[in-house]
């Protein structure tokens, strides 16, 4: 009879080197840390229009709204200064509006018309493009790279535009340190035609003397700018640029920088905490547990840890809650009872119970809401969470590959908020231990941070899957990536 779930494993590559959480991809997602607090979760106003007052012709001029994507104006050449100013951060770039951050490195990109009205109409428009870079470079500093130019050549409507730095703002002890008018890289004005590009470095500082503290700064910059046009009857005077005024698309708080003197990470240092990051599991050398944690995230209806989906882990940090969570999901002796010896790697091996969500996670599925959890496993009638509730694998060497099957007489019905699995203990704690070790320190994971599970398998072309509901197998040959 067809199982309900059979996944046939990769063979296991012990050598293989454990994935760096430094080199995932930037995200475009804001993912706050769980319930925020009201600090953190301050908002900014939506994106507006910044103009100079109207004047007694009726004409005024506007810095517009920041263009989406799919209808900014083509651009008709890249500059060379825009990729110096970003050297090393090749996905920060002016080729096209966006806003994307790791937890080191932000990327701010707009596409900004400049309008002149007469009476509210349009009489000529230029665009201009705005590329702010945000660096966590330092333990108690960091750097801003602003970068301005042409999107297209400015229309002969305008004579010139003459931008110039206002002034840098932030909270607290951070302070920023303002550069000279002369440290721009290329001229500050543009004139009819023109398309060059000119750049500016500020370094910022922040007290960090105080030990076991934690600050929330959100670092602000004003461009004025002298707008004349080409019929030479005025010229308006554009109080300026505010970089907080221009955000959309509900990534306004990607640029919230946490920065902190506590024992979070490696000393002294800061994140953007609202890019979640990612937790990459090592699947070539322990695929027992990568495949688990894959079945869950797939075939769940929280998909937990899935960035696809956005469902973040939220890392929980109270040692006793997680030995709670943990001896709900994994009883003691449930993975001898339930596992098969021929998973295991040697004579040294012993089968050990994989749980996930993590019970280091308020998302395990063995925390109460009571208590704090998400997504408590439940039977029904009941208010303890349980692993019987739980969809219940274990792993088994079949021929020459191992599988994860479904446990006999516990087939799932893909309802479950959580899994546990009898596997190979190396496997299982190997995939965590000191790799995880090493990502909550140097992505300064903090308690109710939020990030995503990355486990790394891939499933064959003919894999079926389990659709919620149905109790459809779930049947793949899975590969490692």
């Amino acid at each position: 009879m067809e199982l309900p779930v059979d996944l046939t494993l990769p063979t296991p590559n012990y050598s293989a080197p454990d994935p760096s959480s430094f080199d995932v991809p930037p995200s475009p997602y804001q993912t706050k840390p769980l319930a925020a607090s009201a600090a953190l979760a301050a908002k900014s106003d939506p994106a507006v229009e910044q103009c100079s007052p109207v004047d007694r012709d009726g004409r005024q001029v506007c810095f517009g709204k920041p263009i989406p994507k799919n209808k900014a104006p083509k651009k008709v050449a890249r500059a060379a200064t825009a990729t110096a100013a970003t050297a090393g951060v090749p996905w920060c770039n002016t080729d096209f509006p966006s806003i994307l951050a790791t937890r080191f490195t932000e990327c701010d990109v707009r596409a900004v018309p400049v309008i002149i009205r007469t009476d509210g109409v349009p009489d000529a428009i230029a665009y201009l493009t705005f590329l702010r870079m945000i660096e966590l470079d330092g333990q108690n500093s960091f750097t801003e790279h602003l970068v301005i130019e042409p999107a297209q050549q400015i229309p002969l409507d305008f004579a010139e535009i003459n931008m110039k730095l206002a002034e840098h703002l932030c909270q607290g002890s951070c302070k920023p340190s303002e550069p000279s008018p002369d440290a721009w890289t290329e001229k500050t004005w543009w004139t009819p035609g023109d398309m060059h590009s000119t750049s500016l470095t500020t370094p910022y500082i922040w007290d960090a003397s105080v030990a076991g503290q934690k600050y929330v700064f959100k670092p602000d910059v004003k461009i004025d700018a002298d707008i004349l046009p080409s019929d030479g009857n005025i010229r308006p005077f554009l109080t300026g640029y505010q970089w907080s005024k221009g955000y959309s698309g509900g990534t306004q708080d990607l640029d919230q920088i946490r920065c902190d003197t506590t024992t979070a990470g490696p000393g002294t240092g800061c994140v953007f905490v609202n890019s979640a990051p990612t937790y990459v599991f090592n699947a070539k050398a322990f695929p027992q547990a990568a495949a688990h944690g894959w079945l869950i995230q797939q075939s769940t209806p929280n998909h937990p840890g899935s960035q696809s989906a956005q469902k973040p882990l939220y890392y929980m940090g109270d040692s006793a809650q997680n030995t709670r969570s943990r001896g709900r999901i994994c009883p003691t002796g449930w993975a001898a009872e339930n596992g098969d010896a021929s998973a295991l790697v040697d004579a040294a091996d012993t089968l050990n119970c994989d749980e996930f969500a993590f019970a280091s996670t308020y998302n395990s599925g063995g925390m109460s809401s009571a208590e704090g959890g998400l997504n408590p496993a439940l039977k029904t009638g009941s208010t303890t969470p349980t692993g019987a509730a739980c969809i219940g694998t274990y792993a088994k060497k079949q021929g020459s590959a191992v599988h994860l099957f479904s446990l006999n007489g516990t087939d799932p019905t893909f309802k479950e908020v959580c899994g546990r699995s009898a596997i190979s203990g190396m496997h299982n704690q190997e995939s965590m231990g000191n790799h995880f070790a090493t990502f909550m320190r140097d992505m300064r994971i903090m308690d109710k941070d939020a990030y995503w599970l990355d486990t790394r398998m891939s499933p064959g072309s003919t894999c079926l899957y389990g659709t919620p509901g149905n109790g459809d197998p779930v049947i793949c040959k899975l590969t490692a990536q």
